[in-house]
């Protein structure tokens, strides 16, 4: 009897141990995940260096950090495409707001992907999109999806409310709901 109890339990060890081994990581799987955090790193902090240069209105940073033909699903009307119409664009933003300042608030990576919500502000003494310069400051909150390619930028979403920052700025009249709550 204990040499068959004694071969059940062999028996039952092998089939733990094959069972174990079936369900341990393989080693592309564990070496991939610290792989796609250290390029998730490298990416949010590329996307850290961008958001502040483009807070000083620096356009160098664009070709070391963009794509040549990034796409931009939140082009503003009358933008190029691709690298040129960012760096304009980069432009015309510092040019209306000197002192712009864009600080992130949260920033997360997933595989070729960042994600940042942060706000920005700054005060309107230039023109901006054929708008006059008003002196009014801007505090807008934003959030924008970033897709990497090769440690570049090659795909941006956003979104931030731009009924508000026209009211900030002073272009559209004010909120006719908070008007009737005064």
């Amino acid at each position: 009897m204990s040499v068959r109890r004694s071969q059940v339990v062999a028996l039952m060890s092998l089939l733990v141990a094959l069972a174990s081994g079936c369900q341990a990581p393989s080693s592309n799987s564990s070496t991939a995940a610290p792989a796609a955090d250290a390029q998730g790193a490298a990416n949010k902090a590329t996307l850290t260096r961008f958001m502040d240069a483009m807070s000083q209105g620096d356009t160098t940073i664009v070709d070391s950090t963009v794509t040549e033909g990034i796409v931009d699903h939140q082009a503003m009307p009358g933008m190029a495409p691709g690298r040129e119409g960012l760096k304009a664009m980069m432009t015309q933003f510092h040019a209306a707001f000197p002192d712009l300042k864009i600080t992130v608030k949260d920033m997360t990576a997933d595989g070729d992907k960042v994600w940042v919500r942060s706000t920005m502000t700054g005060t309107m003494k230039g023109e901006f999109m054929g708008m006059k310069p008003t002196g009014k400051s801007l505090d807008l909150e934003g959030f924008d999806l970033v897709r990497f390619e090769n440690g570049k930028m090659a795909e941006h979403w956003g979104v931030q409310d731009n009924m508000s920052m026209m009211q900030q700025l002073g272009v559209t009249p004010p909120d006719m709901a908070a008007k009737k709550h005064s």
